[in-house]
């Protein structure tokens, strides 16, 4: 009973104090809230880059293509030296008949390309290879190992699919937008920890007398500083709450325009937050309720030494 009553007091200080300075309390939370958003759009921002770079690094391949009069000995050879390579992922051959009935495909609504092909008396393509590291780097390895006297005189060309450009356009925007969301959130940050400090000394400033006399019956420094602390930590996982509801909506509406910028592949936002939610409720909520109780303290303390 002795623990309970000046606990149950120091809560209900602290909800007098945020009935009493509700439009403060509103302004706080819309800072920390704006926080917060800040956070979660770099969080963002590193897991769309990621997974762009991880789209544009799957569509990264070799093909090569092959005389129409090469052999099936020969095709055969060359698939089985490329797939023994470490460097090498997959390895798949697409016949002389596949090529012309792909080709066809792609050029359907294209009818003079069409009876072009339809006038000639043999197929004109032959088998093509297509080649997939498994890293970006090994590359290089791969078109160097396709001059293999075995086979290399079959090869008609070969074209290196390389999406290495457009993989650093997407880190360099990638990096922009970090730095600028890094600046972002420490400007709010400071704004947060600011608003708090403020917003607790127009709370002392309300209550002044109230807070004279509880220092007059004998109340502890401790006990002055709770209720106000609570109020902040109060305004703090309000906050976490109403960003993270902005943020499921934002992904929520933003995704599927995503999926379409991104040639149809998902950008795994949803996946990615929602693997994370655990660790980032966390850290942020963290986060935010030790800037608050800081601001608060050092606003109380200030008081208190007068």
């Amino acid at each position: 009973m002795f623990i309970i009553t000046p606990i149950g007091r120091v809560i209900s200080f602290a909800v007098k104090n945020i009935t009493r300075n509700a439009w403060i309390g509103l302004a706080t939370v819309l800072v920390l809230v704006l926080a917060l958003l800040s956070v979660n759009i770099l969080v963002g921002v590193n897991a769309l880059a990621s997974s762009a770079i991880a789209i544009l690094e799957k569509k990264i391949d070799v093909s090569v293509y092959f005389k129409p009069e090469t052999p099936n000995a020969i095709l055969d050879q060359a698939r089985s030296y490329m797939a023994s390579l470490p460097q090498t992922e997959r390895v798949t051959i697409m016949t002389a008949e596949e090529a012309l009935s792909a080709f066809i495909e792609r050029h359907k609504n294209e009818p003079p390309i069409l009876d072009a092909i339809n006038e000639l008396e043999e197929n004109p393509l032959g088998a093509t290879m297509v080649i997939k590291a498994r890293k970006t780097t090994d590359y290089p390895y791969l078109m160097e190992a396709l001059n293999n006297p075995q086979f290399s005189f079959a090869i008609e060309n070969k074209t290196y699919d390389d999406h290495s450009v457009a993989i650093e356009q997407v880190e360099r925007i990638a990096n922009s937008i970090r730095y600028f969301g890094l600046i972002l959130t420490l400007v709010f940050a400071i704004f947060s920890a600011l608003i708090v400090y403020n917003a607790i000394r127009v709370a002392i400033y309300t209550q002044r007398e109230e807070i004279g006399i509880m220092r007059l019956v004998g109340a502890s420094n401790a006990f002055v500083r709770l209720p106000l602390i609570l109020d902040a930590i109060f305004f703090a996982l309000l906050s976490l709450i109403i960003a993270s509801a902005l943020v499921a909506l934002i992904i929520s509406f933003g995704e599927p325009h995503l999926v379409s910028f991104l040639d149809g592949e998902d950008p795994g936002l949803r996946t990615y937050f929602l693997n994370n939610l655990l660790a980032l409720i966390i850290t942020e909520g963290m986060a935010i309720v030790i800037i608050v109780s800081l601001s608060s303290w050092a606003a109380v303390g200030r008081y208190l030494k007068k």
